[in-house]
This record gives structure tokens, sequence and C-alpha cells, in this order.
């Protein structure tokens, strides 16, 4: 993996980003590669403008370092679908599109880290997929299961956000989850029994 990291960083360029920056918006065509080395970039996408004319964001997922980011628009020189924004402070590193080919074409092992990506990646739709014909209380007992390492970081804010669904039907949930003696909550903070 070393040696990997070390290819790609001999063919590439690394760029700062700011927490809040935004990395791509929907609709751009990417003219490189970028790799997230290190930072949290949550990926999203506009729906419709609400009444006071903002556009509505749905996340899709956040990614943590270190990935692809959205390789498929760029192996394909085709529009971004979706949006990416730093939620911490990011490096990414940019590979020219030519030069990546040119990579591929050299380099198997390289070219086999960049399938397991979009394998990656497949999951992930997948697991987006079949959440979204879970109800709120299904999502969150998921949810709950998947991070209950991480629980006593997250705010029910937060935990709103990665559901893709306001704080107050979150809260209602929470209540309801605690009145069947599934969760409990302490100092704002959900407790997975």
């Amino acid at each position: 993996m070393e040696n990997y990291f070390k290819l790609l960083y001999s063919i590439g360029y690394k760029r700062f980003f700011n927490e809040n920056e935004i990395l791509f918006l929907e609709g751009e065509v990417p003219k490189t590669l970028l790799i997230l080395l290190s930072g949290k970039v949550r990926i999203y996408k506009s729906t419709q403008l609400t009444k006071d004319l903002d556009p509505r964001e749905k996340t899709l997922r956040y990614v943590t370092a270190p990935s692809f980011l959205e390789e498929i628009p760029s192996l394909l020189q085709q529009p971004f679908s979706t949006s990416a924004v730093c939620t911490k402070d990011c490096e990414v590193l940019e590979i020219n599109l030519e030069t990546l080919q040119k990579q591929c074409a050299k380099n198997p092992l390289f070219f086999q880290q960049l399938i397991a990506s979009l394998c990656q990646k497949i999951k992930s739709l997948e697991t987006l997929i079949m959440e979204s014909h879970l109800n709120l209380k299904d999502k969150l007992m998921s949810f709950l299961q998947d991070n209950a390492q991480n629980l006593n970081a997250l705010t029910q804010r937060e935990i709103a956000k990665h559901l893709n669904t306001s704080p107050e039907s979150l809260s209602r949930t929470i209540k309801e989850l605690k009145t069947q003696g599934r969760i409990d909550t302490k100092k704002g903070k959900i407790i997975f029994k």
C-alpha cells in the first residue's frame, strides 16, 4: 500500500481545502481524479427549492481519508452528479486524467486499486437503496448499531443529518424508542442498549 501511495504522489499534486470549502459542484465536468488524503468530505445532492428559494441538500454519504472522490464521473469524463464540501480541513491529491490513463496501462496493481474503490462505491449505493425503504425508526436503529462506539461523540443534530431527516423527526423517533426501552439518552447523547 505504501508503494501505491508513493506512485500516486509521483503523478499528482496536493491541494489543501478548508472546512466548509466546496471541492466540486453538481454539473461540473471533472478535469482531474481526486483522492482525499486527510480530512472528511460530505457528498450531497441539491434538491428542490424551498419557499424562501434556498436549495435543499440531501447528504448521500461522508467520505473519510484515504479515498477516491467521485471517481466514476472522472473516469467517464462526465459531469459530477453530486457536490462535495469539506466537513474538516482536507488535503486532496489531484491527478490529471491523461496521466491516470497512462498509469493504468502501465501498472496493473494501480488499476486493481481503482476497481476496488469502485466496488466500494457500489456497495455504498446498495446500502443507500436498501435504507431508502426503511422507516426512520429502523434507519436510526441501524445507524446506532453501526456507530455504537462513536455515539458519545455524535450530537442528535449530526445523527439527523446523517439520516437525512429533520432534528424534530429524529427527536420524536428517539422518544418513541425510549418509551419502548430500546435506547436511552443522557445529556443529549443516545445510549444504545
